[in-house]
């Protein structure tokens, strides 16, 4: 009995082409996206986008922006702007990072002065690993590119920390450097400061509440991922009536598969708006992110991402000729969909042609939306080109699954 229930889903799932080609294909098209996606997150391919404002204007300043333009885990924008162009271009997002060398603090020549330090990374919170990546890199620039200021600053460090180095003090120096071994050694305190911390120092851009923009974030990313996942599940109502036999007796009413398309894509969106409202209705409790403030934009994108959700999900259920074929092709679909457009990994995690690649996709511009609403402050007309492409999207692919569905229509 075992042999036949084998046999009998062997054949099933051979008889069936269009799923077989898919449960063949299709996984390969995913690993290739992770592939690029996680390879361009690790190594040398990760590559931060930084913006740099030089209000120095100084030979060390020049040399320093110099050997960050070199950098291979920079990309550094042609140019120098101002130091509000650079917050600006981390706020909007044009840039992973800014860096600003200030005029009004310490030259680049005195690290152990007293005023602020020279240069400043910025940040948006969401991207803080960008601006840690950032700070490494400009330490490591300076040492790289001015090794002669950077050992006048350490011969002046060692001479304010020792006074004297004549040979009498030798063995003072030796315990000394002991001690501070030891101590750095035995310190449990990680936001302690180190002796050339004072070259670099950061200013998030934004709201200063940085749990509250990787929520916004993060709310945005997982409330379209399962938007999607949940709208196919119901359109896949469709292909299951027709193997039922339902599709039939409903095709038989005054609207035919037009009203069983339109019905069901009328409630694929009230379903999307309620669930990812439960999202940001958490999120708003939880911590703080500002939904009852921003009601109409919010408003408009939920409701233009549950249109594009449900669109979508019923364009490839009707697409497909079995069950099988829907659910394969729709579930890869989604994962392709949120992979590239920043469901599952941060945009600027991934490389270049990637991040270009994202912007063709719903949840990208829906990810994009939502941060901008809650954590980037935009106004809500600012809102209206991505609301306007998904609402498009969603009305174009409905248009589809009808065309798609008339094969199931009885004349």
């Amino acid at each position: 009995m075992i042999g036949v229930v084998f046999r009998a889903m062997a054949r099933s799932f051979l008889r069936d082409r269009g799923a077989l080609a898919m449960s063949a294909v299709l996984p390969l098209v995913v690993f290739v996206v992770f592939a690029a996606i996680f390879a361009g997150a690790s190594g040398e391919q990760l590559r931060i986008k930084v913006v740099v404002a030089d209000e120095q204007g100084t030979g060390p300043s020049g040399r320093l922006v110099a050997a960050l333009r070199r950098d291979s885990a920079l990309t550094v924008a042609d140019g120098l702007l101002s130091a509000a162009e650079v917050r600006e271009r981390v706020r909007i997002g044009g840039a992973d990072a800014g860096l600003v060398i200030r005029g009004d603090a310490r030259p680049l020549t005195d690290l152990t002065g007293d005023g602020d330090p020279p240069v400043v990374i910025v940040v948006d919170p969401i991207r803080a690993v960008a601006g840690r990546v950032l700070a490494g890199q400009v330490q490591r620039a300076y040492f790289t590119a001015l090794p002669d200021v950077a050992l006048r600053n350490t011969a002046d460090l060692l001479g304010e920390a020792f006074v004297t180095f004549t040979d009498g003090q030798r063995d003072t120096l030796t315990e000394r450097f002991a001690e501070l071994e030891r101590d750095l050694a035995e310190s449990s305190d990680e936001s302690a400061e180190g002796p050339f911390d004072g070259l670099v120092t950061r200013e998030p851009v934004g709201d200063p509440s940085l749990g509250r923009s990787h929520v916004a974030y993060y709310a945005g990313a997982v409330a379209m991922l399962f938007l999607l996942f949940s709208a196919v599940h119901g359109a896949l109502s469709v292909l299951e009536e027709r193997d039922a036999g339902l599709l039939d007796r409903l095709l038989a009413g005054p609207g035919g598969i037009g009203a069983v398309i339109g019905g069901k894509f009328l409630f694929l969106v009230a379903q999307g708006v309620g669930q990812v409202t439960l999202i940001f209705a958490l999120a708003w409790v939880g911590w703080g992110v500002p939904l009852i403030d921003r009601w109409l934009g919010y408003l408009l994108v939920t409701v233009a991402a549950a249109i594009a959700a449900a669109g979508l999900a019923l364009a490839l259920t009707t697409a497909c000729r079995t069950r099988r074929q829907a659910q394969t092709l729709a579930n890869i679909a989604i994962l392709v969909l949120s992979a590239i457009g920043g469901s599952m990994v941060p945009r600027f995690f991934m490389p270049g042609w990637l991040q270009s690649l994202g912007w063709i996709t719903p949840t990208t511009w829906a990810v994009e939306a939502y941060s901008g609403l809650f954590w980037r402050g935009d106004p809500t007309t600012a809102l209206l080109l991505p609301v306007a492409l998904l609402a498009g999207v969603g009305l174009g692919a409905l248009g589809l699954a009808r065309w798609f569905a008339r094969r199931d229509e009885v004349i």
